[in-house]
């Protein structure tokens, strides 16, 4: 069970109040999920899940290519999932395929690298690139203040990872890459945790902080007056980049003083770890499920796994008696098939993933109507950066409309044209982003 911390308990009232509470109305304060602010405008959201070297596609004559194929067959509404994704049929009203879609800059980029640019679609040039900021961080700027959490980054691999084998798919406004939470408990202790020794220490190191930026602040300002032109606008660089830092500060000041949402720690396994692959990527997604519900944040990334070979996700396959993933994008000692298991396996967990949010009460609707989820890889087979393998879920009540498989024509559009309309689905006004020419507002064609 998870409440906000907005919410009153109706028994808590009725202890303190006595018989007079026999009385007392339903106040919305005591309500519950999908009877709460109920006048209020309810919470738009993003998630960005993202998965590593490609999808089983076996070509025509391969004996795997009617059962293990990723993409659907047909078009429209009149397509047949295969074996791969079947686990999502129960979903196909709330979920869309897509394919053709792409940065076309990042076609270039050698090995394991496009996954560093899938959400910023970084400039990218003879395989060298100079980062920019992420799609998900644009709209955490635009609409993060309203929650504890601005964004939250999350991976299987935790941390920023290395050039080429990023660990987090979210990146700041300078190119840098936004460190990712790979420990449950860790991560549900952030964003739920009432420990009142930690509070306490937090306050401390606020206060620290804010004076020790005060003095950084009031020395820069008497130091200007003895410096060049030259000197100054560096300066005021720098200035601007504290100011930016004392508004972090003192958001995180202002959310100490609200309790933070309660979630059952029992409702999702804290102590699941890579090594037990299934409990692990659920107990994520719950994770993020509890994070949406609770309105903790509105904005998540996630990585399922690390490109290339060699990490720990690399071998997450091994649990079903499979080769490790970078060895199975490759076919060394498998098959199709047994590259179309993985695949199967990836589409059940996020079929949990849906489910959790369609059968969560919000408002008229579910969570999941409110909530625009993207699922995909930056690779249709290894090192094939063309055609991205990409699901888009939810959002129903944003303007999608769902139950198709769109086909789309990588000479004409491109995957940053996709994300210019989901910012805009997400109420953050964008004309531009990274390589984008326009939008591709068929996604949200009610036709």
């Amino acid at each position: 069970m998870t409440t906000k911390s907005w919410q009153l308990n109706r028994r808590q009232v009725l202890r303190g109040t006595g018989s007079i509470a026999l009385s007392l109305p339903f106040l919305e304060a005591m309500a519950s999920d999908g009877e709460a602010k109920v006048a209020a405008e309810l919470p738009k959201r993003i998630a960005c899940i993202f998965f590593p070297n490609g999808v089983s596609l076996p070509p025509t004559k391969d004996k795997a290519h009617k059962d293990w194929h990723w993409f659907p067959f047909g078009e429209g509404r009149d397509y047949s999932l295969t074996k791969s994704t079947e686990a999502l049929e129960p979903h196909r009203g709330q979920i869309t395929f897509l394919s053709g879609l792409s940065h076309p800059a990042g076609r270039r980029m050698a090995g394991h690298g496009v996954s560093d640019v899938f959400l910023t679609a970084g400039p990218v040039n003879a395989n060298a690139y100079n980062n920019t900021i992420s799609m998900d961080q644009v709209i955490a700027e635009k609409i993060g203040e309203e929650t504890r959490l601005k964004s939250l980054a999350l991976s299987c691999g935790g941390g920023v990872g290395t050039l080429g084998r990023t660990h987090t798919l979210s990146f700041t406004k300078n190119g840098q890459p936004i460190p990712a939470e790979g420990n449950i408990r860790r991560c549900f202790n952030m964003m739920f945790g009432q420990d009142n020794a930690n509070l306490k220490k937090a306050r401390q190191e606020l206060l620290l902080k804010r004076s020790m930026l005060d003095r950084v602040l009031e020395d820069s300002r008497s130091l200007k007056n003895k410096l060049n032109a030259r000197d100054r606008v560096k300066l005021d660089e720098y200035l601007a980049s504290m100011r930016d830092y004392e508004r972090r500060i003192q958001r995180m000041e202002s959310w100490l003083n609200k309790p933070k949402a309660e979630v059952d720690e029992s409702s999702l396994s804290l102590d699941a770890s890579r090594e037990t692959v299934e409990d692990y990527i659920r107990s994520m997604y719950d994770l993020m499920f509890h994070a949406f519900q609770t309105d903790t944040t509105r904005v998540i990334t996630h990585m399922l796994g690390i490109e290339g070979g060699g990490s720990k996700s690399d071998k997450f396959p091994e649990a079903l008696g499979l080769k490790p993933h970078h060895a199975l994008s490759h076919r060394k000692g498998g098959t199709f098939e047994d590259w179309g298991k993985w695949d199967q396996f990836m589409s059940e967990n996020f079929a949990y993933f849906i489910n959790r949010l369609k059968n969560a009460q919000e408002g008229d609707g579910s969570v999941l109507d409110r909530s625009l989820i993207m699922y995909g890889c930056s690779t249709s087979t290894t090192h094939l950066a063309k055609n991205y393998p990409l699901i888009l879920a939810g959002g129903s009540q944003m303007g999608l409309n769902h139950g198709q498989f769109r086909k789309f024509d990588e000479n004409k559009v491109r995957l940053s044209d996709m994300y210019v309309s989901m910012m805009n689905a997400m109420d953050v006004p964008t004309k531009k982003f990274g390589d984008s020419t326009g939008e591709l507002n068929e996604i949200f064609s009610q036709a």
